[in-house]
């Protein structure tokens, strides 16, 4: 069988978006991992499946992403379950009285003005927090000043999340590769900024840690083998 067939390859990549999929699923099951679990998949769908590693295992490096950001993750999941529990109650409150007096309506316009922030910088936050080592402050705030950067590509980043979930609603079968469609879809432009980002500001991506990590590990590596092959010549010596 030819693997470099074009077809052969969709199909692949097609496979390990559905197990990247299946994964997110599993690990976001107990709700306060759903964060590192949707980093570890954007992740997994940006380096592994369209990215550098491609052909690389999807669970090792799904697993390792998710490894890494769990502490921080779950800090940030229950950070974002709070901010979406406020926004959906003043959402209602605001829609109960908006009709009763001008403070009403000036309540529930604040709340639709303070929505659309709060849900575009949660959509951020994975991607943020699978590129960048950093404190779960310093993670808000990169989500936050990259969803205000581009605040039109935010809300159509908004939109697009809305339109799946209404597809998903539509076609049930649709959940097993839609989060890893949407990773994909969101990653293209998404990757340009933070490079830009990191380059303009000096600063390190969990990449650029990872890359550093496996250097060392190689240099260790070579430093061992040059050390046990003088060890040889000596004993070969005596």
């Amino acid at each position: 069988m030819n693997y470099n067939n074009p077809f052969i390859k969709m199909l692949e990549t097609i496979a390990n978006m559905l197990i990247a999929t299946f994964f997110w699923f599993l690990f976001s099951l107990p709700l306060i991992t759903i964060i590192p679990s949707s980093a570890a998949l954007y992740h997994t769908i940006n380096k592994v499946v369209f990215g550098p590693k491609k052909g690389n295992g999807v669970f090792k490096d799904f697993f390792d992403s998710y490894k890494l950001n769990l502490i921080p993750g779950i800090k940030l999941s229950i950070i974002t379950i709070i901010a979406l529990l406020f926004v959906a109650e003043g959402l209602w409150t605001g829609y109960q009285i908006y009709k009763l007096s001008i403070p009403g309506m000036l309540y529930m316009i604040l709340g639709l003005v303070i929505s659309p922030i709060v849900i575009t910088t949660i959509i951020y936050i994975p991607p943020v927090l699978s590129r960048f080592a950093a404190p779960v402050l310093s993670i808000i705030r990169l989500a936050v000043y990259f969803a205000m950067k581009k605040p039109l590509r935010s809300i159509l980043y908004f939109v697009l999340l809305v339109f799946m979930v209404l597809a998903i609603e539509a076609f049930p079968l649709a959940v097993v590769i839609v989060p890893s469609l949407y990773s994909d879809l969101v990653r293209t432009y998404l990757e340009k900024d933070f490079a830009r980002f990191i380059e303009e500001n000096d600063l390190e991506s969990i990449e650029v840690a990872e890359i550093a990590e496996e250097e060392e590990q190689e240099e260790e590596e070579e430093s061992s083998a040059d050390l046990e092959e003088k060890f040889a010549k000596e004993r070969k010596r005596k």
